[in-house]
């Protein structure tokens, strides 16, 4: 594996780290019990009521209960959230994509990783977050609902309620694949006083690169069609993801059938900018939001993010290196890396990133109380 790294004085996280690591085993412990347990249960969000998109506020969430949570009633457990794709839901982390080694789902993961020691003990929340539109962007709509409400604020207190959660940002992470990586990275560097740490997997639309500009033949193909249903039978995801990423970005509530402003428009034969939905694109790339939120960013425990040199989304590589030359220009330590992959082939199995990179990553920053004491 080919890889590169960006990680401003990483010498000093992780020898810092490396004693939170062993007091959290000491706090969190090994059950004996060998696995964990599976549990998708329907969470209702207010912040999804009464959208223009009708979309259903009673939400699936899958959620991984560690093997001792059932045996070991007084202990508490650190929480990672994970955010699915654009087209995905939540059980694309808990059904198997290939059989690979038989470590194919996060669940098979997560009870071989604290079965071996490589991974501690954590409850993972896995909300289904798509749309009639095919994805949420984890933002604050007017169209398809306020997603960032729902996930930052009442999904993780429904958490700590319900479970045996250690209720405190400290203890609680944040990751997410393609669009769930956007929506870590702008989630986490809006809600520091609920999130303290971040990985974003093959993060999407952090800003215009390669093949995601005005020249994107999909950003045009969108304007003309009359129906969602129409679009869909395009099949091509950049023409059906204009509309996506608008009703999340530039919704319009007052412009149907889409209800959204679209970044670009065709003007005597020229493809130019349309306002107000380019600006609005603009504003919620992160590439753009570091300077807005980099007080925020400089309180997480952790930031971290990856893309692979083979990824079909020729943009996210680019934008990925873009963002982290942003954060080192705003002094926001981060570790970014590429690796030899496309946009989910490294995902799975024993000698995947999810088995090797980004659980072991969360358990090693995500601190129990004790360790304050």
């Amino acid at each position: 594996m080919v890889m590169s790294e960006f990680n401003l004085s990483g010498k000093w996280r992780y020898s810092v780290v490396s004693l939170a690591v062993l007091l959290c085993i000491a706090a969190v412990g090994f059950g004996q019990v060998k696995t964990g347990r599976l549990i998708r249960e329907i969470v209702h969000a207010r912040s999804l009521e009464n959208t223009v998109t009708k979309e259903s506020a009673d939400r699936n969430v899958s959620i991984y209960l560690p093997p001792s949570y059932d045996s070991t009633p007084s202990k508490r457990y650190p929480v990672v959230y994970l955010l699915h794709g654009i087209t995905d839901t939540d059980q694309n982390w808990t059904k198997p994509w290939n059989k690979d080694d038989g470590y194919a789902t996060l669940q098979d993961l997560m009870n071989k990783g604290v079965a071996d020691g490589k991974i501690g003990e954590m409850i993972v929340v896995m909300p289904d977050e798509n749309t009639r539109g095919l994805g949420s962007f984890y933002v604050n709509s007017s169209v398809t609902g306020n997603w960032e409400d729902f996930t930052a604020n009442e999904l993780v207190v429904y958490i700590d309620t319900k479970y045996r959660t250690i209720a405190t940002p400290e203890c609680r992470g944040i990751g997410g694949h393609s669009m769930g990586g956007y929506g870590a990275l702008t989630l986490s560097m809006k809600n520091p006083d609920v999130f303290s740490v971040a990985y974003g997997i093959n993060p999407a639309i952090i800003g215009w690169a390669a093949d995601l500009t005005g020249e994107t033949p999909g950003l045009i193909n969108v304007l003309k069609f009359n129906s969602f249903e129409d679009l869909l039978k395009t099949r091509d995801l950049y023409t059906i993801a204009a509309v996506t990423v608008s009703q999340a970005f530039s919704p319009n509530p007052n412009k149907p059938p889409f209800y959204a402003d679209f970044p670009f428009a065709l003007v005597d034969g020229k493809v130019l900018p349309s306002q107000p939905g380019h600006a609005e694109w603009e504003a919620n790339f992160p590439v753009n939001m570091v300077k807005r939120y980099r007080a925020n960013l400089a309180k997480l425990r952790g930031i971290r993010f990856d893309s692979g040199y083979e990824d079909e989304f020729k943009f996210i590589p680019a934008n990925s290196r873009a963002f982290s030359a942003e954060l080192a220009r705003n002094g926001i330590e981060h570790i970014f890396e590429e690796y030899n992959g496309d946009h989910r082939n490294r995902m799975w199995s024993r000698t995947g990133r999810l088995y090797n990179e980004i659980l072991p990553y969360f358990w090693l920053l995500l601190e129990p109380q004790s360790v304050k004491k």
